[in-house]
């Protein structure tokens, strides 16, 4: 032991040296998290506004789906992905969206009445 641990009332020196020994050997590799373009869910909204500003809107669509993913209730999300449905013509696809946000977000009055005008 090359460090001098503390070791509590409630710890066994030995267990404690053999726990701290494991967590030496995982240092370094840990992954970490995700890198790159999308590390996070503004640069995913960031992304999915460009690829629907260009019509690219199947991209978009996924983008949006995993910004949902990662936060269930981002209305901004919903109400971009209920949007492009719309301009697609794919009114099963915004009414199952509107559903969806209804029960994941908490100000879903604009949802609701959304819903109810398409059905």
């Amino acid at each position: 032991m090359s460090e001098e641990r503390k070791v509590g009332k409630n710890f066994d020196a030995d267990e404690a040296d053999s726990i701290f020994d494991k967590l030496k050997n995982v240092e370094g590799k840990i992954k970490p998290k995700r890198e790159g373009k999308f590390d996070s869910i503004t640069h995913l909204m960031q992304e999915a506004q460009l690829l629907e500003k260009g019509n690219k809107y199947d991209e978009a669509i996924k983008l949006y789906k995993e910004v949902i993913f990662q936060l269930p209730d981002s209305t901004k999300a919903y109400e971009a992905l209920i949007n492009i449905y719309e301009k697609q013509g794919d009114v099963e696809a915004e009414k199952d969206i509107l559903k969806k946000a209804i029960s994941n977000c908490g100000k879903n009055e604009d949802f609701k009445k959304r819903l109810e005008k398409i059905e």
